[in-house]
């Protein structure tokens, strides 16, 4: 059966809307953290010789001891945010009003590809089972991977080894609410909407990369360590976060892994037909990491080639892609067939 021409259009749209919103929020980030940064080191100085009431001190305490990407990091998701309710109406647009809004938790029927495709995602009796079992698989897989790595001298261990261990129930919640916000978003949204346009493998990797790219923004902040923040136009951050330093192993280290992740937790939502899987993946994914970075140092590495295996995280490097991809063996393996009995048994 051929779809309307006019919803597979409508469908495209969408994917470009996301793309826009995305770039929109991005740019806006860029041009406040100049600002921010600046601003926070300001009150930083004058909290030394004035006292503020207790919310300002403490502000004042944590700009002087925070970098640029700190800033970053709260400057565009606050952009992404106050840019989302503009984007919710935005794909409402279009001519066609029997149509669903694509944030409903379905997948709306008239789809830019085909009904099979653009999978909704459905009720899961296996989905808490599912769930415990991809978080063991990360994190068991990241935690083994990390004590590799300090064996093999690329981390050492922290002066104060306990430290992981006073805030671990704190870890555990950051990891889990996390885990459920980008799941929900990534994995039921945005993929959700590029389903309904596209088939599912080039959905998933388009999704994975938008995934994937704001972790090799993120990464561009190790460029800005040695700027002056005062005379640091947007301009000029803009251009190191995209072009500076080494392009190629940025990509290698960063993108790779994390695009690759990206595109197991995609098709373990498209196999199960939920979230459980990547939801549980991620939070053992993220929860390695956060235990690792607190548990380590960094060793300054020399030899190119070792910089490429192991990087400055649990997750950047060839040893973390090999890992993804092993663990996206593993969530094929144990989805196999799980929809067809599914849909063998509707």
């Amino acid at each position: 059966m051929c779809d309307k021409p006019h919803v597979r259009v409508s469908a495209i749209g969408d994917v470009f809307k996301i793309w826009l919103w995305a770039a929109i929020s991005l740019l806006g980030g860029i041009l406040l953290t100049p600002i921010a940064y600046n601003g926070g080191k300001a009150l930083s100085e004058l909290s030394g010789t004035k006292d503020f009431n207790g919310f300002l001190n403490k502000a004042a305490a944590w700009s002087g001891a925070t970098e640029m990407e700190d800033f970053f990091k709260i400057c565009w998701p606050l952009c992404a945010i106050l840019l989302l309710l503009p984007l919710i109406e935005w794909l409402r647009l279009g001519t066609d009003k029997s149509r669903e809004t694509p944030w409903e938790i379905r997948i709306p029927s008239p789809t830019g590809s085909n009904l099979e495709n653009a999978q909704p995602l459905l009720p899961n009796q296996y989905g808490p089972l599912q769930g415990v079992t991809g978080f063991l698989l990360t994190f068991g897989s990241f935690v083994l991977i990390g004590y590799a790595m300090v064996r093999a001298g690329s981390f050492t261990w922290a002066s104060d080894l306990q430290a992981w261990r006073r805030s671990l129930v704190i870890d555990i919640g950051w990891a889990l609410v996390m885990a459920l916000i980008i799941e929900v978003f990534f994995r039921c949204v945005v993929l959700g909407i590029f389903l309904r346009a596209m088939k599912v493998l080039p959905a998933i990797a388009l999704a994975s990369a938008l995934f994937a790219g704001i972790h090799y923004i993120l990464a561009g902040f190790q460029n800005t360590l040695s700027l002056d923040g005062e005379t640091l136009t947007p301009m000029h951050l803009a251009q190191v976060l995209f072009f500076g330093g080494d392009l190629i192993p940025r990509f290698i280290i960063v993108f790779m892994p994390w695009f690759t992740f990206g595109c197991v937790l995609g098709w373990a939502r498209w196999r199960t037909a939920s979230l459980w899987l990547p939801t549980g993946l991620l939070m053992g994914w993220l929860l390695a990491d956060q235990l690792f970075t607190k548990a380590t140092k960094t060793v300054e590495i020399h030899d190119s080639i070792a910089k490429y295996l192991a990087a400055d995280s649990v997750h950047n490097g060839l040893i973390p892609l090999l890992a993804v991809i092993t663990l996206g063996g593993f969530v094929h393996i144990i989805t196999e067939g799980y929809v067809f009995k599914k849909k063998a048994s509707e």
